[in-house]
C-alpha cells in the first residue's frame, strides 16, 4: 500500500527498512559510524529538512486539524490522564489539546528532562507563562511533581518520522524509546503527512505507536 493510502488504514505489511547503507568513517579522527545509525542520521535529515521547509501557517493550519481529530478520539475523552509535549520549531503543536484537557479535568504531563538520555512525566496544569531553557523552549515548573501514567493515559508521541506500521523515528538521543519502554497508556503519534514513510531504519530497542494522527485525519497501526 502506498502512503496515498494512508489515510483510510495501515499498511499492515510495510516493515522497516531491511536494507542498509555501508558504515561511513566522519570527522578528522576517522569515526566509524554503524550502518543503521548511518541510516538513522540520513532519514533524520531529510526528514528535518522537510518539516523545517513547512510554513508557520501551515504547521498552524496542520496543527488545528490533528487537534480536532484527537478531541474527537474514544482514546482522549476516555483518557484519565494526557501525556503530551511543548512544541518548538516547526513541530506539530499540541496546545489545543493539552488546553482541552486541563479543561475537562484531566491529569496532563509533559516531559521533563531528569538525566543524560532520560525524561520524566511532569505535571502540567497550565499552558500561559512557562518557564525556558536555554534554548528558549517551553518547559514544566522546576517543581511540578511527577506523574505516575495508568493505562487510562492517552500518550501524544512527537517524532522526526513515523511509518504507517507505528516505527518512529527521534531526534536520536532515546529519550522517548526509554520512557515508552516504562509506562503504560495509549501512544499517538503526532505528525505530518510529509513526515510518513514507507520505511524508516529501526531495532527492537525503537518503541513504536499504535496509531498515527496527520492533518489528514486518523490511522489506526
Amino acid at each position: 500500500m502506498s502512503l496515498t493510502e494512508a489515510d483510510a488504514r495501515c499498511a499492515s505489511t510495510a516493515q522497516p527498512a531491511p536494507r542498509q547503507p555501508q558504515a561511513v568513517t566522519c570527522g578528522a579522527g576517522g569515526i566509524v559510524v554503524p550502518p543503521l545509525l548511518a541510516a538513522k542520521m540520513a532519514a533524520r535529515k531529510e526528514l528535518l529538512a522537510v518539516r523545517n521547509a513547512l510554513l508557520a501557517s501551515q504547521v498552524a493550519r496542520d496543527s488545528a486539524a490533528v487537534a480536532r481529530t484527537v478531541l474527537a478520539l474514544p482514546e482522549f475523552q476516555h483518557a484519565t490522564h494526557v501525556m503530551g509535549f511543548l512544541s518548538f520549531g516547526s513541530e506539530i503543536s499540541v496546545d489545543a489539546i493539552l488546553k482541552e484537557a486541563l479543561r475537562l479535568g484531566k491529569t496532563v504531563a509533559v516531559p521533563r528532562i531528569n538525566g543524560p538520555h532520560t525524561m520524566v512525566a511532569a505535571q502540567l496544569t497550565r499552558m500561559t507563562d512557562l518557564p525556558r531553557d536555554r534554548y528558549g523552549i517551553r518547559t514544566p515548573d522546576a517543581d511540578a511533581p511527577v506523574v505516575e501514567l495508568p493505562e487510562t493515559t492517552l500518550i501524544l508521541v512527537p517524532g522526526v518520522g513515523f511509518t504507517l506500521t507505528g516505527v518512529r523515528l527521534g531526534m536520536g538521543a532515546g529519550f522517548y524509546d526509554r520512557f515508552l519502554s516504562q509506562v503504560t497508556g495509549y501512544r499517538l503519534g503526532i505528525t505530518c503527512h510529509a513526515q510518513l514513510r514507507e520505511t524508516l531504519p529501526a531495532d527492537e530497542h525503537d518503541e513504536r505507536v499504535q496509531a498515527l494522527v496527520t492533518e489528514n485525519g486518523l490511522i489506526r497501526c
